[in-house]
């Protein structure tokens, strides 16, 4: 992936409508609390492979993302590329920062255009110390997402790429299907975004999807991926020795 420097003429300032009050961060104050938070908050977009945080910046606040995918991820010296998680529309990144004041931890990248509100860190700490229900909200968001990077550390010493591959789709899928089997990611990731974020290499992606287009599980056309069969593939991630 080539990522391009933050860049502050890209990172202004906007008026938009202020739909970060649908952000689950909020899910349990109160529609008053919520709109009180308009005006301390920055509007901000960014062009797909610009780099919204590098690690070890020291910028405070907590992002919520109106629009687009994002990637959390680490470059090794040897210029490999690890991804630790895709952050979907409606998801927040930042909060571990904003907790212990240290510098952050992971580069945020914009897989493709993007739009986002940003709490301040002045205003996140007084919603630490005086909203309990944003509390709630993040300390259960935090217990989440210690499940999933313990599920993933278990995935990649244990599983195999290809079951590794269909969890994550299954993962993508269930976030949105709701009560439905059947479900449209879009856009969804690449074939090497994918392999970045299962910790393997396109070429092994490519098989496995088409190996599900086979069995009508999924079916691709451009930047859409239908997930055809979601029992089905949940059956697949057993058979080939995942767990769920």
């Amino acid at each position: 992936m080539t990522v391009i420097p933050p860049s502050s003429a890209r990172a202004q300032t906007f008026a938009l409508p202020e739909d970060y009050r649908a952000n689950k961060l909020f899910r349990h104050m109160t529609p008053d609390e919520v709109e009180a938070l308009g005006p301390q908050v920055e509007h901000l977009r960014y062009g797909k492979g610009e780099m919204i945080l590098q690690r070890r910046d020291e910028d405070g606040g907590i992002y919520l993302l109106l629009e687009g995918a994002l990637l959390a991820n680490l470059y090794a010296r040897s210029g490999r590329e690890v991804g630790y998680r895709r952050i979907p529309p409606g998801g927040y990144f930042g909060e571990i920062a904003a907790i212990d004041g240290l510098p952050r931890s992971v580069n945020i990248v914009a897989l493709e255009d993007v739009r986002l509100v940003r709490l301040p860190q002045r205003l996140v700490l007084r919603l630490f110390n005086d909203s309990p229900r944003f509390m709630r909200a993040l300390l259960e968001d935090m217990a989440s997402l210690t499940r999933a990077l313990t599920d993933r550390l278990f995935e990649l010493t244990a599983v195999s790429v290809a079951c590794r591959v269909d969890i994550e789709l299954l993962r993508m899928g269930s976030a949105v299907a709701g009560d439905a089997n059947e479900v449209v990611i879009q856009p969804c990731p690449t074939h090497a975004e994918l392999a970045v974020l299962v910790g393997s290499q396109r070429e092994p992606v490519t098989r496995e999807l088409n190996r599900l287009a086979s069995l009508n599980i999924v079916r691709q056309s451009g930047r859409t991926l239908k997930i055809l069969d979601l029992a089905a593939l949940a059956d697949e991630v057993e058979r080939i020795g995942g767990e769920l």
